[in-house]
């Protein structure tokens, strides 16, 4: 009779250790779920300060090409511009191929994120989710200097690309086959502050 009583009273005790193991299981699942449903609905918030910028951007006139063209830097890492022929201007964006044309070359590249185009916020809607690439290349999402960068390497290619916001308005690449810290130490901010008088 004692033997029955004690497995009676094991089996009870079992039977609630379950039962609770039970509850914080699906509490703790409930939990994951619902923090889930939330960072689908909003994987990030754009703070006020950002909305804001976003909103300004929107009433401002772009840069006309000229403007833009007048930006491009004199060289690149000792690298003149290729020819005129390859200093592409279009609207908002302003691009120039330093060096020897093919994989040694450098692209730069300027463009203008105001009026209706949202450069400035799918940058930095990037930086927040930070995605990644295809298979044998790789995103690198670092702050430099106090610019929030994204690069993008191809080591299968050699060529990779760094690419920030400048003054909240205008997103600069710089693609070349040099890694990315060579290719952020080649950007001219000199040059570039050449842009403060548009903000």
């Amino acid at each position: 009779m004692k033997n029955h009583t004690v497995i009676c009273c094991l089996l009870v005790l079992l039977f609630s250790c379950k039962e609770s193991a039970n509850q914080e299981k699906t509490k703790i699942s409930s939990a994951i779920e619902k923090a889930k449903e939330k960072t689908m609905d909003k994987p990030y918030r754009t703070s006020d300060s950002q909305k804001a910028i976003y909103k300004a951007l929107k009433k401002k006139t772009p840069l006309t090409n000229d403007q833009l063209f007048a930006i491009l830097p004199e060289d690149i890492n000792g690298h003149k511009p290729t020819s005129d022929l390859v200093l592409q201007v279009s609207s908002q964006l302003t691009s120039g191929i330093y060096g020897p044309l093919g994989k040694k070359s450098y692209n730069f590249y300027i463009q203008d994120g105001v009026g209706s185009r949202a450069i400035v916020k799918t940058f930095f809607d990037s930086y927040k989710i930070q995605p990644q690439g295809p298979p044998q290349t790789e995103y690198v999402y670092q702050d430099r200097d106090g610019y929030k960068t994204i690069a993008f390497l191809q080591p299968k290619i050699k060529r990779n690309y760094i690419r920030f916001i400048y003054n909240n308005r205008f997103e600069i690449t710089l693609e070349g086959p040099d890694p990315v810290e060579e290719l952020w130490s080649y950007i001219d901010f000199e040059n570039l502050k050449k842009l403060d008088k548009y903000n």
